[in-house]
Parts: structure tokens; sequence; C-alpha cells
């Protein structure tokens, strides 16, 4: 065989707590256990904070700390070496926003900071997380110019597919789609309670049985909506529902602040639990088989990992009737409809407002499922709903897209 491709991952850093870092470090160690079978050598390239170097088992080949530098001059200096080292051209698997790849696949601008002066000379493939499209159906600017520049193209479900072959109508590429894997060993019913972190076990014994029981873990950003997150539960306590919730975020102060949230939505203290600090799996499927029901606030999402994760621990997800979560929701009443649209960002994308009282409505509808059917049968129905995501049926197609690709390149077609 000639010398192994190289197979660059770029995303986000190994040791990030998002849903784009775990398909990274998914995808990864299927992959360095196959180099030698598949002819290739992988690396990876990730976003992460603050800065550092971090080993993962794998040549994990750097960073970098901040929005103004997207990763070039790490993805150049990498391509640079391993094709000295292999002869190879080196492929970049693009796992993140294709407004971050525009800086990866652009021609450089020449200027004095810049690693190399041309492209990186690299095939750019793109696995793309969609979350929002414009009132064309699409996206412009320098994310469609990143999608246009790839060689292939990937969507993580429908939703995105839909999406990119609007931005590529006048492309001959053929747009597919794979979801992301998830370890349904690790996430499945019955976990009990006592194998949570001790601070929430602690907490949880403290709440009424009668009480709603809602979880919700989400990244303080403005994509995840904290403020209707605090504002529904304050309206099923508006209702009458005794109620507590569970958050487990990245940040207490950033984009929103929760505390003022707690406080501006007329919450208490102990109906709330609050974590920053990094938690295990199995803490976390614990807390998703405690919970009655989980709130996905989102405003878009490409996948959603914490749906995929509280369905398969059996617990019912609400989520936003938009983008590519509402695929992964098996019941219609778990789906909130939109009561307006705005436009955001540069893009001028559209994103859906949504009502409290229509997500407490939802809340509410979930639970009284859950005591018709009975909760065993309800759990079984959530966990059945996502069982074809677990990595033993996905890793064949995965697999087979990958090497598909691998064989168009020694066949000459880059």
């Amino acid at each position: 065989m000639d010398d192994p491709i190289p197979f660059i991952i770029y995303g986000d850093g190994p040791r990030l707590p998002s849903g784009l870092a775990r398909i990274a470090r998914d995808l990864t160690a299927r992959l360095v256990g196959l180099q030698e079978e598949l002819g290739i050598r992988v690396a990876q390239v990730g976003v992460d904070w603050p800065g550092g170097w971090h080993w993962q088992g794998w040549d994990f080949c750097g960073f970098q700390p901040s929005d103004r530098d997207q990763g070039r001059e790490a993805i150049a200096t990498t391509v640079a070496e391993l094709t000295r080292e292999t002869g190879q051209r080196p492929i970049v698997l693009m796992m993140t926003d294709p407004s971050r790849c525009y800086d990866l696949t652009r021609q450089a601008m020449y200027d004095v900071d810049d690693p190399l002066e041309g492209r990186i000379p690299a095939d750019f493939w793109g696995y793309f997380p969609i979350d929002a499209h414009n009132q064309q159906g699409g996206f412009g600017g320098p994310a469609q110019k990143a999608v246009r520049d790839c060689k292939r193209v990937l969507a993580y479900g429908r939703y995105g597919a839909g999406v990119l072959r609007t931005v590529l109508a006048d492309s001959a590429q053929v747009i597919n789609y794979l979801p992301h894997g998830i370890e349904t060993r690790m996430f499945r019913p019955g976990i009990p309670l006592d194998q949570a972190d001790a601070a929430f076990t602690e907490w949880a014994r403290t709440i009424d049985l009668a009480a709603i029981k809602i979880g919700c873990v989400a990244t303080n950003q403005a994509r995840k909506d904290f403020g209707l997150l605090f504002s529904s539960v304050a309206q099923l306590k508006a209702l009458g529902y005794p109620v507590a919730l569970w958050l487990h975020t990245d940040r207490l102060t950033h984009i929103w602040d929760v505390g003022e949230l707690v406080m501006t939505c007329g919450l208490r203290k102990e109906e709330i639990a609050v974590s920053t600090e990094e938690i295990t799996d199995t803490q976390l499927a614990a807390r998703y088989g405690w919970s009655d029901v989980t709130i996905a606030p989102g405003l878009g999402e490409g996948f959603g990992y914490p749906i995929v994760e509280s369905l398969a621990c059996g617990t019912p997800v609400i989520h936003g009737r938009y983008a590519g979560g509402v695929e992964l929701i098996p019941e219609p009443s778990w789906l909130v409809e939109p009561s307006a649209w705005r436009l955001e960002s540069l893009y001028a994308v559209q994103r859906p407002v949504f009502h409290p009282k229509a997500v407490a409505d939802a809340v509410v509808a979930a639970t009284e499922q859950e005591r018709a059917l009975g909760t065993d049968a309800h759990r079984a129905y959530c966990a059945g709903a996502v069982s074809y995501l677990d990595w033993e049926f996905l890793w064949p197609r995965w697999r087979s897209w990958i090497t598909t690709g691998l064989q168009e390149v020694r066949n000459g077609s880059r």
C-alpha cells in the first residue's frame, strides 16, 4: 500500500463538554484503531480554551484559543508536517460551524501572520452542524463559501441535508447525512439516583415527590434560550405545579446570568440545582433517569446530544419545532410551535421565538402521558425511539462513507 494518507479531524477541542467535541473524540478514537487497515494516519486539531496542548491517546496537534483565529495556522502547520512525513496530500474533515471553516478553506491574504501564501494544500471534507436557515432555505456569506470549497459534504440529518442542498443547488455533489452515535450502554433507563454526583443526589432527596422534576443540559450561549427555560418553569409554578429544576452548564455568567434568571422568574434556590463542574456519563445518566422530563432550550440544533442522552435514559424531551432536533423527538406533543420568528446574525438566519406557556403545557402533556402509559412502558418508548443511534449500528455507515471517500482519493478523483 502507498504511504498513509494524513486524515485530520478538526472541530472542538477534546476536553470541551460539547457535542462537537464528543463526536470528534468518538470518530478519532475509532479511526485510530483502523489506521493500518484504511491506510490513513489520524490526527486531531481542536478549538479549545484556555490554551494548552492536550493528549488523548492519539496525535493532538494544537489549539486556537480565540475567535480571531479559527485554526488556519494550526491546520496549515499540521498539514505541512504530515505532508513532509508521508508524501501524501492530507484530508481535513471539518466538524464545526461552516462559518468557522472559511478561515481554513480561504485563499491566504498574504499578510505577515499567514502561515502559507496560498490555499492550504489539503482536501477539505465537511460534517456541518446546520442549526438554522435564512428565508431562502440556505445561508450565505463566508459560511456558504466554505461549504462550496469542500470536496465532500455530509449533513447531520434530514434538515441539515436540505439546507446544504439549497446552498449547493448548482453543484453536482450528492448530499448524504449521518447522525452522531451514542453509547447506549452508558445512557440507558434504570440508572439509580445514587449513581449521580454527590451534590446533586443530596439536593434531589430534598425534593417533594409531587414536584415535576425537570432537567436541562446546555452551554451558556445565545442560541440556548435560558430565559425561556426559567420562564417556562415559572409558568408551571403559576399553573399550580410544584417544580424542581436542575441545569448542567459550562458557566453561571456569560450570555445569561443564571442567578439573575432565578431571581427574575421568582424561583426559590431550593427548587434549583445548577452545576458547572465536569461530571461523568454515568452521573449524567442518573440525573436524566431521576427526571420526569428535560427541556432542550436551543433555538436551533444541528443534532443535540442532550436530547438523545435524555431519551436514551427513558426521559422525554421538550423541544421547539425548528431545525434538526425535531427529527429526534418521537411525540408531536413534546414539540413546541414557534409563536414568532426573528432574523439573527450577519447571515440573517431565522430563529424561532417560543412562548413559555407553550413549553409549560408540553411539559404537563409529557408527564400526563407517562401516567397514562405507566413509567416502565413510557421509559422504554423513549429509549427505543433513539436506539438506532447506538454506535453499534451507526459505525458501519460512517466507516463506509470514509472508505468511499478514500477510494475516490486513491483513484485520483480529488
